[in-house]
């Protein structure tokens, strides 16, 4: 009772953590299709042990993932395979909270910053993703966090290393690329900190190359992930939804097109502004370019605006009076997963993308205004 009485805010923080931790206990034995993909790659693992990682046709994820994947099948057989695969999106959730309390500290208190990390743990979104569905986006999205935490703090060399380990998880990490890019035009970066990146996805290729993977394998895994799927849209709630795929050639032709025009515009803004950036501009920054670029790009799928639902909420540290964008990118992911996860009608995806046209333009303008 005293704690509720002299620190309302941490009393509420503990709840919600502990509210968190109960739901996501339930959701946990939840199955799908992509599972049974994990599923398959976690029993390979658990039968070949180390030496699995030689192989490299059993999965399509980078290195980084898969030794992550093998420590999970050394945990006790009791906890179950489910348990053990999402045990690893889980705890990373648990870094992305822990980096939303560090930038709340950068203009919080303690327990502000601590009820501010536990909604962030709540979020619907962010505990299906990695908890209910067992999907990666948290594992570099966190890292992306991080980085930009480090660029807040002026430690652009952490924030370099930080995004290298983001990009060794998943190539959508680079999403956050042009605002690195303009990171670097405005001298917050020096160039050679982009080196890093090939460099900590080189030493994170090494031990599967040393149980025998062939280098070729390890570097080229994001090239072939390139054309796994044909379709504009893999229920991504961007304009490309409304397209039917028998215009497929054409679409991606004319999207790539959209997007290198879009960022080229957005790129050349950005660097044009002669002001000082703050924290706040800076998280600005980076959520637009995390919502233009899955926009404007062809062959998204649902779960690459996951970035968005993180950086949205990071961004209303920052700026609490766009309360509701975050809140709108829960209801916008939520109901884009609805149509692979639960076979809800398309027209569910052609909703959100509605409504997510009308947050991109509010961000975009929001953070074009404030160069000013």
């Amino acid at each position: 009772m005293t704690i509720l009485l002299k620190r309302p805010l941490l009393f509420l923080g503990i709840l919600l953590f502990g509210l968190s931790f109960a739901i996501r206990f339930q959701i946990y034995e939840f199955n799908n299709g992509d599972m049974v993909l994990l599923q398959g790659w976690y029993d390979h693992l658990r039968l070949n042990g180390w030496t699995g990682l030689a192989d490299e046709s059993f999965s399509n994820y980078p290195p980084a993932y898969l030794y992550l994947l093998w420590l999970s099948t050394l945990l006790p057989n009791w906890l179950g395979s489910t348990f053990a695969i999402k045990l690893i999106p889980t705890l990373f959730d648990i870094l992305s909270a822990f980096t939303i309390f560090r930038m709340a500290r950068l203009h919080y208190d303690a327990d502000k910053s601590i009820f501010y990390a536990a909604n962030f743990f709540i979020l619907p979104t962010i505990m299906f993703n990695s908890t209910g569905w067992g999907q990666i986006e948290s594992l570099y999205t966190s890292f992306l966090l991080v980085c930009v935490y480090l660029l807040l703090r002026d430690e652009p060399f952490w924030a370099l290393v930080a995004y290298g380990v983001a990009f060794s998880f998943k190539a959508q990490s680079i999403f956050l690329l042009p605002f690195l890019g303009i990171m670097l035009l405005k001298g917050r970066i020096r160039w050679a900190h982009f080196l890093l990146i090939p460099i900590i996805y080189f030493v994170l290729g090494i031990p599967a190359a040393w149980v025998g993977r062939s280098w070729e394998s390890i570097l080229s895994i994001y090239v072939g992930q390139v054309g796994q799927f044909r379709g504009l849209s893999m229920n991504a709630p961007n304009l490309y939804i409304f397209i039917p795929n028998s215009f497929y050639e054409p679409g991606v032709l004319v999207g790539m097109g959209v997007f290198l025009v879009s960022l080229g515009i957005w790129g050349w803004t950005n660097w044009r502004a002669r002001i000082v950036l703050t924290q706040r501009q800076i998280v600005l920054m980076a959520l637009t370019v995390l919502v233009l670029v899955p926009f404007t790009l062809p062959k998204m799928h649902d779960r690459y605006f996951y970035p968005a639902d993180v950086f949205s909420y990071a961004l209303f540290v920052f700026a609490p009076e766009m309360w509701f964008v975050p809140l709108l990118y829960q209801f916008v992911s939520g109901i884009s997963y609805m149509a692979f996860l639960f076979g809800a009608s398309i027209g569910f995806v052609m909703v959100a993308a509605l409504i997510n046209t009308g947050i991109v333009i509010y961000i975009l303008r929001k953070q074009v205004l404030s160069l000013r």
